[in-house]
């Protein structure tokens, strides 16, 4: 302001001059009933130190303006410091906020450590983020994410969880998403996929696919516990349509589910010759409780294999 001072009073003295050389007639107004007469360069001098005036007047008003506005931005971060902290540290206080009214809207997403993502105005990629935790699909072409962005594995994940199976073979690369990953491809993909890219292969894999020509290849290439083979040998079992010997021979390498065929289909002696060369005592014990009458289901659920 010292230097707008000295700059405008030596335009004055400049305006008065020019005046002067260029006119030395003077000029009467009558103020307040006043006659006042000066040369028409002191009027010049004095119109301009009126608008000098005027302008510090101005200057004056934004200054202090500003100095309000500064100091509430002061206070605001203070206060919003504060709600932060009583948000992690669940605290019900909250202190008013007169201009960064913004940031009260991330502020309420806080709670302790974690951050709750909702809809909202200022933060709109919020609403996405509220999506994606809770399990649903999002478009997130418009954000330009690299591809090993934690939202869009995030995102990944949930197309895999909603059975995705393209979104399963992208998320084969993704270490943390490969083994949910693998896990869907065992289940919806096509045995003759599943066999080729030596997919793990799980209970679910085998009974979804018991019409397969290739069933016998996914049981031999399976690796299962006695129980679940033997929740399969049912299941096959159960379809009255199926012949006995072919149902047998699916699991001529699975020793267990096996010989619970054999029971099954009556095939006692050849059933009780394998229980002796594998030494299947389970099933001994069976034999020997068969004639009362139990039924092989029954006491397979009284077991654990």
């Amino acid at each position: 302001m010292k230097k707008y001072t000295i700059i405008s009073f030596i335009f004055i003295a400049i305006i008065g001059l020019l005046t002067y050389m260029n006119t030395d007639s003077s000029t009467t107004f009558n103020i307040l009933g006043v006659n006042i007469t000066l040369y028409n360069a002191v009027w010049s001098m004095i119109f301009v130190f009126m608008l000098y005036l005027i302008s510090v007047i101005y200057f004056a008003i934004i200054k202090y303006k500003s100095f309000i506005f500064e100091k509430n931005i002061h206070k605001d971060k203070i206060n919003i410091i504060k709600n932060i902290e009583n948000k992690i540290l669940f605290k019900d206080k909250k202190l008013p906020v007169k201009i960064l009214k913004e940031l009260e809207e991330f502020i309420d997403m806080v709670e302790g450590l974690e951050i709750k993502p909702k809809k909202s105005e200022t933060f709109k990629f919020m609403q996405d983020l509220e999506k994606l935790q809770n399990g649903e699909i999002v478009d997130l072409t418009k954000y330009k994410f690299s591809s090993n962005n934690p939202w869009v594995i995030k995102n990944l994940e949930n197309r895999i969880n909603n059975e995705d199976l393209s979104a399963a073979k992208e998320a084969l690369k993704i270490e943390s998403l490969k083994e949910k990953a693998l896990s869907l491809l065992a289940k919806k993909a096509e045995v003759n996929e599943i066999l080729a890219n030596n997919y793990p292969i799980y209970k679910e894999t085998i009974l979804n696919n018991l019409e397969s020509p290739r069933l016998k290849e996914l049981i031999e290439k399976s690796n299962l516990t006695s129980d679940e083979y033997i929740k399969i040998a049912k299941a096959l079992y159960l379809k009255e349509e199926n012949n006995p010997e072919n149902v047998i021979s699916l699991f001529e390498k699975k020793i267990v589910p096996y010989v619970y065929l054999l029971i099954k289909y009556e095939m006692i002696d050849k059933a009780r010759e394998l229980i002796k060369e594998n030494d299947i005592k389970f099933f001994e014990y069976y034999l020997d409780l068969k004639e009362k009458n139990i039924k092989l289901d029954d006491f397979l659920n009284a077991r654990y294999f």
